[in-house]
């Protein structure tokens, strides 16, 4: 069966992009059993991306990258881009955000492997979405209603079917979802279940059928989350490198992680402040 796990990374920065990732795989029915981590059988382990990026770790980027690449197969950050990425940025933040990396970036090699069949790949789509673009949209609807709505967009990019089954990740931390449902002019739905661990429904989206499913940490427990946010995380760590080193924080893991009680992110903002007016760069939270 064809199942789209989907995530987000970097909802709460106040510099650098917000990404939500999709990637679809083929999984064996039933889905809640062998959809889950515990049960993957793979030559790479698979963990919560907050377990395979820590930045007292540098050789955890390694993995990760090792993770993402012998999914995507790509080897040049543009051609990654062009090939997975809806970019939502101005013509002034391409400057600070987009490099012409070599991949991979933190690993030595990425040698052939058999890792896209182990786990089923079948393809992946994210959204980037940068500051200055991300608090156009905040003016005009909640961020969380905006997550669910480019959760539903990439699902809809990624599936050819009329009956697919999303995995996601508990958004804002709801429990009943009708409401971001009807602001996106959703209303042919069926509730499945709504508790504070799962909730989901069968809701038609523009001419597509979806039966989602919203599962509180869902990343540590379902392999098609996890794998949507290790590379989300993958990409947000590349456009943080490449921020960072617009302003000369030349470190082998980006400098500034863009939180704001990371003092790092704070030492960045005053280098910034010394060429460009701030609100170019921060986040409306």
């Amino acid at each position: 069966m064809e199942v789209i796990g989907i995530d987000e990374n970097g909802l709460g920065p106040i510099l650098g992009p917000f990404i939500i990732s999709a990637i679809k795989l083929n999984i064996k029915e039933p889905i809640f059993f062998h959809s889950k981590l515990e049960n993957l059988q793979s030559s790479i382990k698979i963990d919560d991306s907050k377990n395979i990026f820590k930045r007292s770790e540098k050789w955890s980027y390694s993995k990760g990258e090792i993770i993402a690449l012998s999914l995507l197969k790509v080897f040049n950050f543009k051609d990654l881009l062009n090939n997975y990425v809806n970019l939502i940025i101005s013509d002034f933040e391409r400057q600070f955000y987009i490099k012409n990396y070599t991949l991979p970036i933190w690993a030595q090699y990425i040698k052939e492997n058999n890792f896209r069949e182990e786990v089923g790949f079948l393809g992946y789509k994210a959204f980037a979405i940068f500051p200055n673009l991300f608090n156009e949209m905040l003016k005009k609807t909640h961020k969380f209603q905006m997550d669910i709505k480019f959760f539903l967009d990439l699902a809809y990019e990624l599936c050819n079917s009329d009956n697919n089954i999303l995995l996601c990740g508990k958004v804002g931390g709801y429990t009943y979802y009708l409401k971001p449902f009807f602001s996106l002019g959703i209303v042919k739905y069926e509730i499945l279940k709504e508790s504070k661990g799962h909730s989901a429904y069968k809701i038609v989206y523009k001419d597509k059928t979806f039966e989602i499913h919203f599962l509180l940490d869902g990343d540590s427990v379902y392999y098609p989350i996890a794998l949507a946010s290790i590379i989300g995380k993958y990409l947000r760590e590349i456009f943080m490198k490449a921020l960072n080193e617009s302003f000369e924080f030349f470190e082998e893991i980006p400098y500034s992680s863009g939180y704001k009680h990371d003092y790092k992110t704070q030492q960045l903002i005053e280098k910034i402040k010394k060429f460009y007016d701030i609100k170019l760069f921060l986040r409306e939270r």
